[in-house]
């Protein structure tokens, strides 16, 4: 593949528009890469049914605590993923992907598969 071909270039750029443009009007993230890591984790581990507790959320991503928590927090409030687990051991709580939080990733991969996935 020639990468200096506007033949190639111009539809992968479109797809990396239209794939931008989509993280912006669907997705928590502002644009940052720290709340799209986060989104990520937090959404991923959910699936795979291990939830991480928030010191394992805060050691997964290399990203400052203090950022962690403000993009969290945001995710917290808009009801995004949940806390849940003991209330007398606040360090023992899981950070829990809601339903909107895993809907949004889905149509996240359907719009990554149509612009970059295999063509029929």
């Amino acid at each position: 593949m020639n990468q200096n071909n506007p033949e190639v270039i111009v539809p992968l750029a479109e797809n990396i528009i239209k794939v931008r443009n989509w993280e912006k009007e669907n997705l928590p993230i502002e644009q940052s890469s720290l709340a799209l890591d986060l989104f990520m984790v937090i959404a991923y581990n959910t699936l795979k049914g291990k939830p991480l507790t928030l010191k394992q959320l805060f050691h997964s991503i290399d990203f400052s605590e203090a950022g962690i928590r403000k993009h969290l927090k945001r995710l917290l409030t808009e009801d995004w993923c949940k806390l849940e687990g003991t209330e007398h051991d606040r360090r023992l709580r899981h950070v829990v992907a809601q339903p909107k939080m895993l809907e949004s990733l889905s149509n996240y991969v359907a719009i990554l598969l149509e612009a970059y996935g295999p063509k029929p």
